[in-house]
């Protein structure tokens, strides 16, 4: 059995797709598997569930939830693949392998990646993590709380996405990953490594004018937003795009 974070909530028994129930239940389902073969208080539950003013029925809610969950992975097979959830005392546990929930396996992979010394090989791994994504964690359950949950999955996304186009830069791929860098580094503005890719990437196709125009934009929105300059390392950079540093080519 599968069980899918990285975009909508999703189990899989091999080709096929559980039905989770409604939206409250799926939630309660992803906040188990995020914490996978570890006890979530019953309160846990309740806060992210209900993240303004639980109702009053509130636990036995969540009681009645994790009983459709149990049923629903029941009759999917779970039991056959050891997948259980558990009650002990006021709390919940979700017993599976934590490769067969995404979120875990793309930590795995980012570990496995962040080890290889070739770039070919990181940039495959890197890759296969990344490819486990299919949109915001948790995107059809999201509550303000669960955002803040999911916002280390979302920085450690973006972060292997900064790495993987270093392999590509280094693998002298600059031109093949340049428009989706500038869909990144318009996406995520603040993200000075992001800008720096992409002047780097402009720089060695040719278009050291474009990357200077990229890193005075960047300027502009940094101080007028912020009120911060570029990093030190940006503004090396920009001088070495100037004065047509050999540094900045292919070894």
């Amino acid at each position: 059995m599968e069980f899918r974070l990285l975009g909508a909530v999703e189990a899989w028994a091999g080709d096929r797709q559980v039905d989770l129930g409604p939206r409250q239940q799926r939630l309660m389902l992803a906040i188990l598997a995020l914490n996978v073969n570890q006890l979530v208080p019953l309160d846990r539950l309740v806060d992210l569930t209900w993240p303004e003013s639980p109702p009053p029925t509130a636990r036995h809610a969540i009681h009645v939830r994790v009983s459709q969950l149990r049923t629903a992975l029941a009759m999917a097979g779970a039991d056959r693949e050891g997948v259980k959830i558990t009650t002990r005392g006021p709390t919940y546990l979700l017993r599976a392998d934590p490769m067969s929930v995404d979120a875990h396996r793309f930590r795995a992979l980012l570990t496995v990646a962040r080890l290889e010394t070739e770039d070919l090989e990181k940039a495959a791994m890197l890759r296969r993590a990344l490819d486990l994504w299919h949109g915001p964690p948790l995107a059809d359950v999201a509550t303000p709380r669960v955002e803040d949950l999911c916002r280390g999955l979302e920085e450690a996304r973006l972060t292997a996405v900064e790495e993987w186009l270093d392999t590509q830069l280094r693998l002298g791929r600059h031109e093949a990953v340049l428009d989706e860098l500038a869909e990144y580094a318009g996406q995520y503005p603040y993200r000075q490594r992001l800008l720096a890719q992409l002047m780097l990437a402009l720089y060695r196709a040719g278009r050291a004018a474009d990357a200077l125009v990229a890193y005075r934009l960047a300027r502009s929105r940094l101080v007028d937003e912020l009120g911060l300059d570029p990093s030190p390392q940006l503004q090396k950079l920009e001088r070495a795009i100037l004065r047509g540093d050999p540094a900045l080519d292919l070894p």
